[in-house]
């Protein structure tokens, strides 16, 4: 993965993704509804949060919305959801973005833990280490031929 070098606005992009995700669990909100941010191709974002019953089938369906209509320039698929590193499970906020114009995107996870705070031990949310990237898949944007 060490040949990941993204421009700066797709960099700008998905970090603003993964700290949108966090701070919407930050104050004891989580878990996170899944949500997709898109940029078009005149630089406009938009955002759409996919509330389930079931956490993991809005994952899916946030997943499912995200197809190459030549219109989307950019997108983030943010989820709550776990990984394992340095041999520990790790609840996270991942991240899934990728670009029109590149074969693979990038999956990104930011750590947390919860702790109890103040006086009325309410439970938030606290960053651990930065984000990790943990996989290259390829960009849901990808129209390139299939060789």
């Amino acid at each position: 993965m060490n040949d990941f070098s993204p421009s700066e606005d797709f960099a700008g992009f998905f970090f603003l993704a993964i700290d949108h995700g966090f701070t919407s669990i930050e104050d004891g909100g989580g878990p996170l509804v899944p949500f997709t941010m898109t940029v078009d191709s005149a630089g406009q974002k938009k955002l759409t949060r996919f509330a389930m019953e079931k956490l993991e089938d809005g994952v899916e369906a946030a997943k499912n919305s995200v197809a190459s209509t030549g219109v989307i320039a950019m997108y983030a698929i943010a989820w709550d959801g776990f990984v394992t590193l340095e041999g520990r499970k790790w609840d996270a906020i991942c991240v899934e973005a990728g670009e029109a114009q590149a074969e693979f995107g990038a999956l990104f996870c930011q750590r947390y833990t919860t702790e109890k705070k103040g006086l009325l031990r309410r439970t938030r949310s606290v960053r651990v280490g930065n984000p990790a990237l943990i996989g290259r898949p390829r960009s849901r944007l990808w129209v390139g031929s299939e060789l």
